[in-house]
């Protein structure tokens, strides 16, 4: 579902796109002490390693997963924001330390947030299915230029 829509848009250039195995999945959940919705758990077991060009610059793949949780406490404490991650959130994603991106894994297809040091929360995609389409048309719209001529040999 996830490589498809990926591999579909044509960005499957210059980064292997590789999944997780189940036990590389447990252990995230172990780490976070949460246990992941359905359409994550695909993402993870599809895309857990790399999502080829996707997230190139983003804290979002295993094994880096399994710290984002105490990462965001651990930033958030520092800055001594008025915020605290629900026990239930799963920090799927972090970019340089000052913003964090998580869903409350109490749904399948969960509504995703992002949460930045100084505590500051926004809402994001409806679902994590949504957000992972957004991600794929950003950067097919804006940061492909430079891979265009791969991307129109592969579409």
């Amino acid at each position: 579902m996830f490589k498809e829509k990926i591999i579909s848009a044509g960005l499957d250039i210059k980064r292997p796109i590789l999944g997780l195995s189940d036990e590389e999945i447990e252990e995230i959940e172990r780490h976070q002490a949460v246990k992941l919705p359905a359409h994550y758990k695909l993402f993870l077991e599809e895309c857990g390693k790399s999502a080829g060009p996707l997230f190139n610059d983003v804290d979002f793949s295993f094994p880096a997963l399994k710290h984002l949780k105490q990462e965001l406490k651990g930033a958030i404490e520092e800055n001594g924001a008025d915020f605290l991650i629900p026990d239930n959130a799963f920090v799927f994603a972090a970019y340089q330390g000052s913003q964090y991106l998580y869903f409350i894994c109490d749904q399948d297809d969960p509504p995703t947030f992002t949460v930045y040091d100084d505590g500051t929360v926004e809402s994001g995609a409806d679902s994590f299915s949504e957000f992972i389409e957004k991600v794929i048309e950003d950067w097919r719209t804006i940061f492909s230029d430079e891979h265009l001529p791969e991307i129109e040999k592969k579409t």
